[in-house]
């Protein structure tokens, strides 16, 4: 039996093919541009990603609201 895909399904989709083939185009670019040192990159992106995702949940923790960064 088939199920119809519905509007928030439809969205799942696109969000999950935006992300999962964006990996593959940025990594062949940054392997372009930095060559030899796209790993290095990667780490460097991964250290500052970790360190704002800290502070975000440190200032979430500080100022609670609700409803998001809105």
């Amino acid at each position: 039996m088939r199920e119809k895909i519905g509007f928030w399904e439809a969205v799942s989709i696109g969000i999950g093919g935006m992300i999962g083939g964006g990996i593959f185009a940025v990594l062949g670019l940054s392997v372009q541009i930095a060559k030899g040192s796209a790993p290095i990159a990667f780490l460097i992106a991964g250290l500052v990603a970790l360190i704002t995702a800290y502070s975000y949940a440190k200032l979430s923790l500080r100022f609670p609201s609700e409803g998001g960064t809105v």
